[in-house]
This record gives C-alpha cells, structure tokens and sequence, in this order.
C-alpha cells in the first residue's frame, strides 16, 4: 500500500532560506523502512531519520532550491509498504539499524557529517594525543585515563572542513556518567586551530566556543566561550552528570553572537569573545592540573557529528500537513 501525503513548508521570515536547506519534521510514520520524499521543484529529496521516540519520527529533509521570504515550498512524503530503506534518499542514523550505519545517508542530507563507521579515523579529520588515546570502532571514543598527568590532551579536529557562515554543529555523544575535576571534556567546539585540544577556560593560543567540562563543578558541563587571554562562561544552568547520549549543539548565526542547545532545547546565549571565522569543528579532552577527585576513566563516545544551515532567523519555516491519499498515487513517477 502506498500513503502519500502532501506538505507545504512556509517560510515566515523577511529573507529566503538559504540553498540547500536542511528542513526538520516531526511526524508519525506508517511505514517506516518505505520513505520518500519527492518535490516537484527538485524531484526526490534525501531524507534521514534521526530517531522514533513514543511513534513520533524526527527526520531531515534536505532541500535543494531557496524558500522565499514570506513563500512556500511544496513536497510530498511517500510510504510504500513495499520499499526497502535504500541508504540513499531514506536512511537513518548509524546506531539504528543491525549492522552500525547500514542505512545512514547523513553525508547526502548535511552540510559536515560523519558517523565514525569502521576502525579507523576518516581523512575528513586530523588528531593528536598525549598521555590519553582515540580509537574508531563503529564511533569515537576519547579517552584521557584518571591518572593522566597534567596537560595530557587527546583531540580530533576537521582537517578542512570549516564554519565560514551561519551553521549549527551537533555531535550525538555520551560523557559516561562524567566526573570533569579538573578535565576539560568537549563533546563539540568550535576553534580558531585544529592542531591542537581545546582548553577552554584555561586560554590557549586560540579562540574557541563550545561544550566543555566545567572545572568549577566535579560533575557538570558549561558553554565557554574564549580567547588567547580571557573566557566566559554563558550557562542558564549546567548539565549534570548522566550516562546517555545526548545532541550537544552549537549554533553559529555569524553575527556577532553564539548559542548553544541541548537535545534541541535552547540553554545558552552570549555575544562575548566569539569567535570569527573560519573555526574548526573539534572534539577533545584536557586535564590541568593532574587530579586527584577520582580514580575512575570517563571516556567520551560519539555516534555522530554533523554540521547543518542555519535558518533565517534561527526560525525553521513551518510544515503543514494535507490530507493523505491511500493505495494509489498523487505522483507519476517511479519511486526509486
């Protein structure tokens, strides 16, 4: 059986949406393996399910062509109960299917994206290492032991890719159960430099902004921004510890200001010491000085990380529903 249901998109803000625009929709899916999205401005659209919590599915659709200021776009979403999830123009993210990223198409929906699949780091990254260690094994793990001395650091940062323009950063991590004495644990930043680990609020040779481990409290982490010789933390309120995976983004609108949410829910905004681009995007872990709070290895985990566009306005446009069409086809072509 085939359900096709026609979706307007409508942009309520004063600019169009930039070229190739990652667009958010939340919806209940019949057939969750037999999902196309079609356009007929840009004919099939990738699309890549991040997750089904309580049969409600969280999805990425990229669109090609601009949205006007103040205008519409129109797609349809096709559930086939015939077709295969294809890894193409429908797949979902890596930790979801049986074998780890049998499906995942995140490459063709965001702007940065990778999924740490197989054994070894990708050539989209560059690494250092000292006193502590990184290993690939469908996902990155950091790891900087509890006993590490002082200024051991463990990194990856892009080895090309950079944020010159309005973009939002996420990176699907655990901090298993963190304890961030005197550790700087950055599930995602944002630095000037990508040859080094980000210090955060011990002011390095670089500018930066992202999550860090909060050395004010054994077991929080905090948004930071710094420079070369000062930082500020912009917490509304801290993280607790916890042993889940969990969205840590960043969001970059490239105008003078930079905010940070949490599962998607905003926590944090500041216009001191941002950044300028181009930044890297980094992962990372320092300790200084050594600690002595606990003999416990807290690695840090990612499934993936992914870069997106941001919205005008930071406001996505909204998605609006018609009616759906059962066994038969509103669209003349062959689904592929």
């Amino acid at each position: 059986m085939k359900i096709v249901t026609p979706i307007t998109l409508t942009n309520s803000q004063s600019q169009a949406t930039p070229p190739k625009f990652q667009l958010l929709i939340q919806t209940t899916l019949t057939y969750p393996n037999g999902v196309r999205f079609w356009s007929p401005t840009d004919g099939w659209l990738p699309a890549w399910l991040e997750s089904i919590s309580s049969g409600t599915a969280t999805i990425w659709v990229k669109i090609p062509s601009s949205i006007p200021a103040n205008g519409t776009y129109q797609l349809y979403m096709i559930q086939d109960s015939t077709l295969p999830m294809d890894g193409v123009y429908w797949g979902e993210a890596p930790q979801l299917s049986s074998t780890y990223g049998q499906y995942d198409n995140g490459a063709n929906v965001f702007d940065f994206y990778d999924n740490f699949a197989g054994t070894s780091l990708s050539s989209k990254w560059t690494s250092g290492a000292s006193g502590g260690s990184y290993s690939v094994n469908n996902g990155l793990t950091i790891n900087l032991p509890y006993n590490a001395p002082s200024n051991s650091y463990v990194y990856i940062s892009t080895s090309s890719y950079t944020v010159t323009s309005a973009q939002i950063v996420e990176s699907y991590a655990n901090l298993n159960a963190f304890n961030t004495s005197n550790f700087r644990m950055v599930p995602v930043a944002l630095t000037q430099y990508n040859n080094t680990a980000w210090h955060a609020d011990l002011n390095p040779n670089e500018n930066g902004v992202g999550w860090s481990g909060n050395s004010r409290a054994a077991n929080t982490v905090s948004a930071v921004t710094s420079t070369s010789s000062a930082f500020s933390f912009f917490e509304n309120s801290q993280i607790t510890s916890t042993s889940a995976y969990q969205l840590w983004g960043i969001i970059y609108p490239n105008n003078g200001s930079v905010s940070v949410q949490y599962n998607y829910n905003s926590w944090g905004s500041t216009t001191t010491y941002v950044p300028t681009t181009p930044l890297y995007i980094t992962i990372s872990n320092y300790i200084y000085p050594a600690q002595n709070y606990t003999s416990t290895t807290y690695p840090i985990n990612v499934y993936y990380i992914r870069a997106r566009t941001y919205p005008p306005n930071g406001v996505m446009p909204t998605v609006s529903f018609g009616a759906s069409q059962y066994s038969g086809e509103l669209i003349t072509v062959t689904v592929p």
